[in-house]
C-alpha cells in the first residue's frame, strides 16, 4: 500500500504529533510504501524531496503564518495538490485539525483525487476556539472519508462539537524498544530524587502548576530537584514565579530533542504531567516506555494512558499532583514498581500493535470512499 502522512508538524519542529507521525511512519515503511508531505518555511513554491530512514519526505515551500494557533500558508494548497497527485496514494492520512495543510491534503484526497482520506485529531477543541473556526472544522470533517481521534475522550469532545456520528480511535504509538534504558547511556543529573516534567510551555499544557509541585518537593523533600524541559510563551512567567518564591529546586533545561529527552529520562525517577486537557499524553508514554512512574492529572485522555496506582498516580487538582509527586518521592522503591508496570503497558501502544488499527481506519475509508457512505 502506499500512504501519504500529511501534516504540518514534522521535523525538526519538537511535539508530540511530529514525534507520532515520525514514529508511525518508520513502523508503516516496514512493509508499505510511506510519503511524510509536510511543510517547509520558504519562498519560492515548489517543494523539497527528502529520505528519512525509509520513507520519503516532501516539504511543499510556503511562507508560513500563524493566526490563533492555526498554521496558515495558503499558496502551498496547489502545490500540494499537485504533489498528492504525483504521489498517486492508495490512502491520503491528514494529521492534526490545526494544520491547514493536513485538513487541505484530507479534503483534496477525497474530493478531488477520489482517494481514501482520513483526518486525525490529535487535540481538544478548546471552549475559547472562535466559533468560525469550530464551523471551519465542522465542514472539513464532512468532505473527508473518515474522522479519527488518538483517544475515546477527543473522539467524544469532537464528535459533540462538530456533530460528527462516528469517529474511529487510533490511539498515538511510541517505538517502545527505542526508549527502554541503557545502562550506560544517560545524563547524570543531581537531585535525589529527580522529578523531570517535558512539555510545551503554554496555557495548553497548564506548566504555572509546577510551582506549587516545586514548592511542595522543597518543603517536604528539600534534596529532590524538578527538572522542566521545553519552551513557549510561559517559560518566562514560570521562571519568574519559581524565582520569586526562591525555590533553587528547580532546573530549566530549555528544549531538548528526542534523543537528548530518552537520556534524561534514563537518569529520571519521577515524571510529572500538569496538563488538564491533555488529548493523549506521549510525553508520558515516553516516560512509561523509560519505566519511569507518572504523576498526571486524571482529566482528559492521559487516564486512558497511564493506569492510577498501577502504572503511575492520577490526581484530581493541582494540589493533588504535587502531593502525589511528594508520595512517590518518599517512596523510591513504590516508584521503582510502578516504573516496571508502566513499562509493561507501555508496549499496549508499541507501534508495531497500533500500525493494525491505522491500517484497519484505512480500510474503513476505502469502503467509505468507494460506496460514498456518509458517516456523519
Amino acid at each position: 500500500m502506499k500512504i501519504a502522512l500529511v501534516t504540518d508538524s514534522y521535523k525538526p519542529r519538537i511535539g508530540g504529533i511530529e514525534s507520532v507521525v515520525s514514529d508511525i511512519a518508520k513502523t508503516l515503511s516496514n512493509n508499505h510504501k510511506v510519503y511524510i508531505v509536510t511543510s517547509a518555511k520558504a519562498r519560492g513554491g515548489g517543494y523539497i524531496l527528502e529520505y528519512d530512514g525509509g520513507y520519503r519526505v516532501l516539504r511543499v515551500k510556503s511562507r508560513m503564518l500563524n493566526f490563533n494557533g492555526v498554521t496558515l500558508n495558503p499558496p502551498s494548497l496547489l502545490v500540494l495538490y499537485k504533489v498528492l497527485r504525483n504521489i498517486d496514494p492508495d490512502v491520503i492520512h491528514g494529521h492534526g485539525l490545526y494544520s491547514t495543510l493536513s485538513i487541505a491534503g484530507a479534503i483534496i484526497g477525497w474530493k478531488r483525487l477520489g482517494k481514501p482520506s482520513i483526518l486525525t485529531a490529535h487535540s481538544f477543541i478548546g471552549k475559547d476556539t472562535p466559533r468560525y473556526l469550530v464551523e471551519g472544522l465542522r465542514l472539513a470533517s464532512r468532505n473527508v472519508s473518515l474522522v479519527t481521534a488518538v483517544s475515546k475522550a477527543v473522539a467524544i469532545d469532537i464528535s459533540r462539537r462538530l456533530k460528527i456520528r462516528r469517529v474511529y480511535v487510533t490511539y498515538n504509538c511510541l517505538r517502545v524498544d527505542d526508549w527502554v534504558r541503557r545502562g550506560d547511556k544517560f545524563i547524570e543529573l543531581d537531585g535525589e530524587p529527580i522529578i523531570l516534567s517535558a512539555l510545551r510551555l503554554t496555557y495548553r499544557k497548564n506548566p504555572l502548576a509546577l510551582v506549587r509541585v516545586a514548592d511542595y518537593l522543597k518543603q517536604y523533600v528539600p534534596k529532590a530537584r524538578l527538572y522542566i524541559a521545553g519552551d513557549g510563551p510561559l517559560r518566562k512567567p514560570l521562571e519568574s514565579r519559581i524565582k520569586a518564591r526562591g525555590l533553587n529546586n528547580t532546573v530549566f533545561l530549555g528544549p531538548v530533542s528526542r534523543e537528548t529527552l530518552k537520556k534524561i529520562l534514563w537518569s529520571t525517577d519521577i515524571f510529572v504531567l500538569p496538563s488538564k486537557m491533555e488529548a493523549f499524553g506521549i510525553s508520558a508514554l515516553e516516560a512509561m516506555a523509560s519505566g519511569v512512574p507518572v504523576v498526571a492529572m486524571r482529566s482528559g485522555g492521559v487516564s486512558e494512558v497511564v493506569v492510577d496506582n498501577v502504572t503511575g498516580l492520577l490526581a484530581l487538582d493541582e494540589d493533588d499532583l504535587a502531593r502525589k509527586t511528594v508520595e512517590l518521592s518518599l517512596n523510591l522503591e513504590l516508584a521503582k514498581s510502578i516504573g516496571r508496570r508502566a513499562l509493561e503497558r507501555a508496549y499496549y501502544f508499541d507501534c508495531n500493535r497500533i500500525a493494525y488499527y491505522h491500517l484497519e481506519a484505512y480500510r474503513i475509508a476505502g469502503e467509505l470512499c468507494s460506496s460514498k457512505v456518509s458517516r456523519i
